[in-house]
């Protein structure tokens, strides 16, 4: 297009001649038709050489080459190549012929080994996310194949896009006439999920280099949890594996083994069929308080990686419950049951007693949870218990029998979950509906009994309040249990009297137990919300309070140590999560010693190793399938497409030649 510039300003300066008689000078148009011929064919060929100066000029700046396809088109160019080597835990599957992340390895240094003097490589780490070895290329070839033949497989999961992302910006800034991408992959479609087509910004020739030639057969254990997930001394527990076999081959037996404290427990074997989930259950008691870990590990396959699965659950010591009221026989029996009708210090929850007008002689410190049971009134002294409990980060409570001073409980509406209404009778008797399975105090009752027993005579009218919410509702939508969190503590509320068995026969039902256990259970985790299985990757988040400001050494087993500080906030953040295994933290001084863990675990997304169709994986990538790089033959091939010369230097030097021979032409006198 700038070719047209001096052909526009022609046209737009071209005069028409104007037409004058003057005298009797016929005789001297021809020769004045002759002239003005021989000064047209001369701004004719003026602006045919500013025209080709100026596309010259234009074509040199775009630095133009000349491919292998043109037999005059020279030797090879430079090239800028960035490889993309994918080491996420699948890559780790022993195939027939080797290690698939080996085989990957070798592709590599192969590609590598073709570039040629004023060359330049980088190589990115490819897992889910992008680590780049080099933060920019280079020529040092040496250096690259000694960190790829050191380079080991990670234990993360696989992201195609952000690696090839980051290898267009690399070779965008490169002046290098020839660039390439080379993504080495075993193809595993978890990498290919969440993106449609990837465009080419730097405008590179992409090579898709799958490894592995056989269908992968692997078996991984895809999720542990306990039931019930609140966990008492001496309570028994279920712990749930579930496995998945992710090849379409049927396996005729698996071994699952079931580790705590390093100490194998049960074991046990079971068929699994083709692309087949399966659920094993172990039955443990905990006989002792404090965090305990273990693993499950299944039979060794090609795959060892996902084989083995780590927890950390807590299983609390001892709750102290400070009970409020004047008849909590109920109470007691529901929170520690013995026949002797006295709390015996063996069982996890120990209630405490203790009458209204007493209760400025209790502090928060000593105990887990306040329970109020039927108070009538709601007087000051228990307004400042309970904004107390709060501010320590406690949970509190509340059971309300439907002869309650109504006025008073609505008073502390800052802080109750529910505005109070009126008493209530109702005949026939209510049975509870609706209930939310999945929160934790509910996880124990997996079935629909509720709508049958226990039944409820009289209760309250309530209406929930603002950022409380309801956890249970009785068949005539009233509500049941209402929980609130207000600042670090919390709030449960529920619509039934604990100390007069003639409203409801909650209390000498079967399943007033573990209502009230699983209630003060999951209080107490609401002390230590940390998350304690977590996925390689993932940040742990700890509240230590009691140890801010110190510091804290995280092991993982017998390998790594690491120095983490504890803020003044109490908060211990650690991100150094990427091997799986037990962590343990340690803490503290001469006063006071912490002893935790948390358990780190592989993505068991990554376990399915079934491969994305190669054809398309290229075609959203805009790369082209290459063979497998193995010696010189395949380094020829490739180097023999890398082949161009650079005619921008020539382009420029013609429109040197054409500037100089426009400059006479143009300083000639027109005659």
């Amino acid at each position: 297009m700038i070719a047209v510039i001096p052909l526009l300003i022609h046209l737009w300066n071209r005069r028409q001649a104007k037409i004058v008689d003057f005298s009797n000078l016929i005789f001297l148009q021809i020769a004045h038709r002759q002239s003005v011929r021989r000064i047209q064919i001369k701004h004719l060929i003026i602006l045919i050489l500013r025209m080709l100066i100026l596309m010259f000029i234009a074509l040199a700046l775009a630095r133009p080459i000349l491919k292998n396809q043109f037999s005059f088109a020279g030797s090879r160019t430079k090239t800028s190549c960035v490889i993309i080597l994918d080491h996420s835990y699948s890559m780790s599957y022993q195939d027939i012929d080797g290690s698939r992340f080996e085989l990957a390895k070798s592709v590599a240094v192969n590609v590598v080994e073709s570039l040629q003097n004023g060359d330049n490589v980088s190589l990115i780490l490819m897992s889910n996310k992008a680590q780049p070895i080099f933060q920019k290329l280079t020529r040092d070839f040496n250096q690259v194949k000694a960190i790829i033949r050191n380079i080991d497989a990670s234990y993360q999961s696989t992201l195609i896009s952000p690696a090839l992302t980051m290898a267009h910006d690399l070779l965008i800034e490169s002046t290098a006439p020839n660039k390439e991408i080379y993504l080495i992959t075993d193809l595993g479609k978890n990498g290919w999920q969440n993106f449609g087509h990837l465009p080419n910004p730097s405008d590179a020739r992409i090579f898709l280099l799958p490894i592995g030639n056989y269908l992968p057969k692997n078996i991984s254990i895809e999720e542990v949890e306990t039931s019930p997930k609140l966990i008492g001394v001496n309570t028994p527990i279920h712990l749930k594996a579930k496995l998945k076999n992710h090849s379409k081959d049927p396996v005729e037996s698996t071994n699952l083994k079931f580790f705590i404290d390093n100490q194998k427990q049960s074991h046990v074997a079971t068929p699994i069929g083709s692309k087949e989930h399966v659920e094993l259950t172990f039955k443990y008691n905990f006989a002792s308080p404090g965090i305990h870990t273990g693993y499950l590990e299944l039979s060794p396959d090609r795959l060892p990686i996902d084989n083995r699965h780590y927890f950390a659950v807590e299983n609390y010591k001892q709750l102290q419950a400070l009970c409020v009221g004047n008849n909590n026989l109920y109470l007691f029996l529901g929170l520690n049951p013995e026949r002797e009708l006295k709390p015996t210090e063996k069982y996890t929850i120990l209630p405490s007693n203790c009458p209204e007008n007493e209760l400025k002689n209790f502090t928060p410190e000593n105990f887990d949870i306040l329970v109020l049971a039927d108070l009538p009134k709601l007087t000051e002294q228990v307004k400042q218990t309970i904004q107390l409990f709060l501010r320590f980060g406690k949970t509190i409570i509340i059971f309300v029998a439907n002869q309650i001073d109504i006025k008073s409980y609505n008073s502390f509406l800052e802080w109750m979950p529910a505005t109070f209404l009126q008493p209530a009778t109702w005949s026939p008797p209510t049975t509870i509906s609706d209930y939310n399975l999945k929160h934790p105090i509910f996880e124990v009752f997996q079935d629909t009994s509720f709508s049958i027993t226990p039944k409820f005579y009289r209760g309250v009218k309530i209406e929930t309040t603002k950022n409380a919410n309801v956890l249970a509702r009785f068949q005539n939508k009233i509500p049941f249990l209402i929980e609130r969190k207000i600042g670090k503590g919390n709030i449960l509320l529920f619509n039934v009297s604990v100390t007069n068995p003639s409203t409801s026969d909650l209390l000498v039902n079967p399943k007033f137990l573990p209502l009230l256990q699983q209630s003060a259970l999951y209080s107490k985790s609401l002390q230590s919300p940390q998350k304690r299985n977590i996925l390689i990757g993932e940040p742990y988040t700890a509240k230590l309070e009691q140890y801010r400001s110190m510091d804290a050494k995280i092991h993982l087993t017998t390998q790594a140590t690491y120095t983490r500080p504890i803020n003044s906030n109490g908060v211990l953040e650690f991100s150094d999560t990427y091997k799986p295994g037990i962590y343990q933290i340690n803490a503290g001084d001469s006063n006071s010693v912490l002893r935790d863990f948390f358990a780190v675990n592989v993505d068991p997304m990554e376990s399915d190793l079934t491969p994305i169709e190669a054809n398309q994986a290229a075609e959203r990538i805009s790369a082209r399938l290459a063979v497998k790089p193995e010696g010189d033959t395949w380094r020829k091939a490739l180097n023999s497409q890398r082949t161009g010369r650079e005619i921008w230097g020539a382009m420029l030097v013609l429109a040197i030649i054409l500037m100089l021979f426009e400059s006479i032409l143009s300083n000639q006198n027109e005659t």
